[in-house]
């Protein structure tokens, strides 16, 4: 019997800079070193291209959504079999079904179904994307590994990139399985379930609960898996957490200076912030942290704890994480203050995201890159030594002391806000981080809706005001002035 023809498979086009031609970008890329000979496939780096692509049956040729996708540089490829052939392009530049059928003679296999292509590189792919050819048999090893999960994956194989297409509606399981084992997924936005970010627009947290967990919060105990002790803290020096009444929260993991100033490394450094949703099912009481900020790489699911309250101390479990807190300060604390970063002048040429907290006489802040920007928020990875590792130990360190801070204070009285702990900086403890009354501290302005910092140096931070129950910066002989003012006006 004649042999079966193999299919032909016209390369994808990937994008690219529009002054080269799309087909030139691929040669270069099959041209690009290889790797080594030697190196077997492993873990790997996978970007996820934003477009949603649609599969299409195809019966009179290459339809036009196709030839124009490949002539602007967007994904696509067509792949003809023995009677049969297939594309892949982005739903966007799909016209009507009707016109589609009736001009080109198409149809898409399953409307239902949209999906996400992937591409796969190696080691190494850092700020300047990702890096390309993968070491050979690293796709078809991602496909069995998610086939291992019951998740199908398509792949396509040309030039110098391999390409795998997983179904959007599996996409957060497929992510979390590659990231399980290793991998290193981005952008995080696009790969996670971004249902839990859209209910943030429509506050459903349980009120009398989040005024239960307002005020700050020490960990004494972490165990992994429950039973086995992985963390314990019994002097305070462990991680700290304020949180506002209305959700938003802060979470300092700077490691408490031992008195020689000496700073540990960046995996020492865990702080994050955001807002927690706080809520009731099944007589269990739920939070979920939705962390607009973290110094370490976003995991796929969004981290969901469940909590027993106490009067004085919370036992949260998360799969195998158990951790055991206990309140320092008031159980019913009112002098709370939440400010959420507005904007910064002059403006960063990446746009950063900051919390801060004040709960009676501590206070914290924290500003870094928002979830999907950068390499550490915009990649879903296991932790940070492992992406590091994948994407550049360098680059990595660079981003986080750029664009970094967290900080951990007390307001010694108000218009006085002195250092605690200080990320990257543990010389800087026990020093003055604001005095109203020394001019080299910076400037701080309190307004109606927001508070102004001039920070020393020059630059200037808007903090939109989101909880005020007190001012900690405005000394309090100045506030007395104020009112006496304002009552004389009217």
């Amino acid at each position: 019997a004649a042999a079966a023809k193999a299919p032909r498979v016209i390369a994808p086009s990937l994008g690219g800079a529009m002054s080269k031609s799309a087909w030139k970008i691929q040669a270069e890329m099959a041209l690009e070193t290889a790797v080594g000979p030697n190196q077997q496939a492993g873990v790997g780096c996978l970007e996820a291209l934003a477009d949603t692509i649609a599969l299409l049956r195809l019966e009179r040729g290459v339809p036009a959504c196709v030839r124009d996708a490949a002539k602007s540089g967007q994904f696509c490829a067509v792949v003809q079999e023995p009677g049969a052939a297939t594309a892949w392009v982005p739903r966007s530049l799909l016209p009507p079904p009707d016109e589609l059928a009736d001009r080109d003679g198409a149809e898409e296999v399953d409307s239902r179904v949209g999906w996400c292509a992937f591409r796969v590189g190696r080691l190494g792919s850092g700020r300047g994307g990702l890096k390309a050819p993968a070491v050979p048999g690293t796709a078809s090893a991602l496909c069995a590994l998610l086939a291992d999960h019951s998740i199908g994956a398509r792949m396509l194989s040309t030039f110098g990139t391999e390409v795998l297409l997983v179904a959007e509606d599996v996409l957060p399981a497929a992510a979390a399985a590659l990231v399980d084992q290793g991998h290193a997924v981005w952008p995080s936005t696009r790969v996670c379930n971004p249902v839990p970010w859209n209910s943030i627009r429509a506050p459903r947290s349980d009120r009398s609960l989040s005024r239960q967990l307002a005020g700050t919060w020490s960990l004494v105990q972490r165990e992994r898996p429950p039973g086995s002790i992985v963390e314990e803290y019994t002097k305070g020096d462990g991680p700290v957490r304020l949180q506002a009444s209305g959700g938003l929260f802060v979470e300092l993991g700077v490691p408490e200076d031992d008195g020689g100033g000496v700073f540990r490394g960046e995996l020492n450094e865990a702080s994050f912030a955001g807002r927690c949703r706080s809520v009731e099912e099944g007589g269990q009481v739920w939070c979920t942290q939705l962390r607009s900020i973290d110094f370490h790489p976003p995991s796929v699911d969004v981290p969901r704890w469940q909590v027993t309250l106490g009067t004085s101390s919370v036992v949260a479990t998360s799969g195998e994480c158990r951790e055991f807190w206990a309140r320092l300060g008031s159980a019913v604390e009112s002098d709370i203050v939440a400010l959420e970063l507005q904007s910064e002048v002059p403006q960063p040429k990446h746009p950063r995201c900051g919390v801060w907290i004040f709960t009676g006489r501590r206070f914290a802040r924290v500003l870094g890159l928002p979830r999907g920007s950068g390499l550490v928020a915009g990649t879903c990875c296991s932790s940070l030594g492992q992406l590091q590792r994948l994407r550049g130990y360098e680059e990595v360190h660079q981003e986080l002391r750029e664009h970094y801070e967290a900080l951990l204070g007390t307001v010694k009285e108000p218009g006085l806000l002195r250092v605690r702990r200080m990320a990257w900086h543990p010389e800087r403890a026990e020093g003055v981080f604001y005095d109203a009354s020394d001019e080299s501290s910076g400037d701080i302005v309190v307004k109606r809706e927001c508070v102004i910092h001039h920070r020393p140096g020059g630059r200037r931070e808007t903090w939109r005001i989101v909880e005020w129950a007190f001012d900690p910066f405005t000394p309090v002989q100045q506030q007395q002035q104020q009112q006496q003012q304002q009552q004389q006006q009217q």
